[in-house]
């Protein structure tokens, strides 16, 4: 599993975690960084799933005004939106909220033929917090 792949994985885990405890702004932000993510390793199905997530529950998000997860990555106003989001929740950041939250996610991956059929199993289990 690349490095990317295994901070999608964290978002995921993380976006289920806030989903399960209500608090569904933190879950958006998660998804929306997921989503992003997912765009860059070239998993389009977890991307556009991530941004259908975000918009059932807000839809004047700024994810509105794009079709797609990449539509919304190549808009100066969500690039903007991507860029805070990575400045609060940096890779570090993240690994340490896994830690508290006693999130070890092992060889949990190897479990599945692909990181995206991974990464989709774990947006699965968000969507079943709801």
């Amino acid at each position: 599993m690349s490095d990317g792949a295994e901070l999608l994985g964290m978002f995921l885990h993380l976006a289920w975690v806030s989903e399960h405890r209500g608090r569904p702004f933190a879950t958006d932000r998660l998804l929306v960084l997921a989503g992003a993510l997912a765009t860059e390793l070239g998993l389009p199905s977890v991307a556009d799933s991530c941004r259908h997530r975000v918009l059932n529950h807000n839809r004047q998000h700024l994810l509105r005004k794009s079709a797609s997860m990449a539509d919304a990555l190549r808009s100066s106003d969500f690039a903007i939106l991507i860029q805070q989001l990575r400045r609060r929740y940096p890779q570090e950041r993240v690994e340490q909220m896994m830690a508290d939250l006693g999130i070890i996610v092992g060889n949990e991956r190897q479990t599945y033929d692909s990181d995206e059929e991974y990464a989709l199993a774990l947006l699965d289990r968000v969507r079943r917090a709801s």
